[in-house]
């Protein structure tokens, strides 16, 4: 269950949607009828990333080594590298400066040809 529809649950057995003034229920209404969209596991620059470290020779990177080979800048590559490293695909293994290696859950992750 989506954090989304756990405040929904919890405000409908919690509250009197009844008695909700109508600007304040017209927005209870929006969010209820507004359907979960599914986010993709990977951004755009997070896939690139990934596929980076699956090929690329070498076990430990940094932001600016990854950038510089896939000409974009280590902010970018930074902030992409960020949700890789939450969602378990990449690990910081080093802090200054600060490096990445690949994760065996990095490593399995399969793409569409």
């Amino acid at each position: 269950m989506s954090k989304k529809q756990k405040f929904i649950e919890w405000v409908t057995l919690n509250t009197n949607v009844d008695d909700m003034p109508e600007d304040v229920a017209s927005y209870w209404n929006g969010l209820v009828l507004t359907k979960d969209k599914e986010k993709p596991a990977f951004t755009d620059n997070g896939k690139m990333i990934l596929q980076y470290m699956q090929t690329a020779v070498g076990t430990h990177f940094t932001s600016k080594e990854m950038a510089e080979a896939l000409t974009s800048s280590s902010r970018t590559v930074s902030g992409a590298m960020r949700k890789l490293v939450t969602d378990g695909y990449v690990e910081k293994v080093g802090a200054d400066p600060v490096v990445y290696a690949i994760t065996d859950k990095g490593k399995a992750v399969e793409w569409e040809a």
